[in-house]
């Protein structure tokens, strides 16, 4: 069990790392090498200009708003579980960096920040966590079951997986957020720090999905999260 926490906490780590970004900047060097397409696949009406058609391809990225014509209920699961994993990915700043300034203009102490990350951190990993729920029933039944594959439920899975942890640390435990930066410090610096303690056991499963995570990610459907914005310019060319 040591050895295997060991590669979990100091050597697939940077494995995780390496093969996230190479292999986003690999799908995309792959992307750009493609031919471009004979036929126009613009959809009408479109804004006018370049400027106007990327901004209104972000406010589609962030809003989702094309898939809130056709299908209401999955439009809401969608953007609310998007919305918890943009709010878990901002708090999640803290393990590295914390938000110092912040408390400082705040005034807030010790006391204030620990409830607010409290609080903060539990409705972030609800809104993410519970329409992965509604995503996984709908992929079990109806017209989408027939459509779905394992990696589909795989993938669902796996992020399930992320939350409950998440919420275990959250809820069961105290996580000292100095802890947190002295073992993420010496990993970004090779000088290995003890693992988080105060974290408890489940940060080490966390941690592994996480890193699993990273690995899937760009060779995943998940890459439309970076392609979705190439897509809708094209749409909008």
């Amino acid at each position: 069990m040591d050895i295997i926490a060991f590669i979990f906490y100091y050597i697939t780590p940077y494995v995780a790392v390496i093969v996230f970004f190479g292999g986003i900047a690999y799908q995309l060097y792959r992307w750009s090498r493609k031919p471009p397409v004979a036929a126009h696949l613009s959809l009408y009406p479109r804004p006018q200009g370049h400027l106007a058609r990327f901004i209104d391809a972000v406010i589609d990225m962030f809003t989702l708003k094309g898939l809130f014509k056709v299908n209401k209920a999955l439009w809401l699961g969608g953007f609310v579980m998007h919305l918890g994993l943009l709010l878990i990915l901002f708090g999640h700043i803290r393990a590295f960096a914390d938000f110092y300034f912040l408390w400082d203009l705040l005034g807030w102490g010790e006391e204030q920040v620990h409830l607010f990350s409290g609080v903060a951190g539990t409705i972030a990993g609800i809104l993410f966590t519970i329409p992965l729920f509604y995503l996984l029933a709908r992929r079990w039944s109806g017209p989408v079951k027939w459509l779905s594959k394992p990696e589909d439920f795989a993938l669902l899975f796996l992020l399930i997986g992320i939350g409950f942890t998440g919420f275990h640390m959250r809820l069961l435990t105290t996580v000292q957020v100095e802890e947190l930066h002295h073992f993420f410090g010496g990993l970004a610096l090779f000088n290995w720090q003890v693992p988080p303690a105060s974290a408890g056991d489940s940060f080490i499963f966390h941690f592994a999905l996480v890193q699993a995570l990273m690995i899937y990610f760009p060779f995943s459907k998940l890459m439309h999260t970076i392609g979705t914005l190439f897509a809708k310019m094209v749409a909008r060319s």
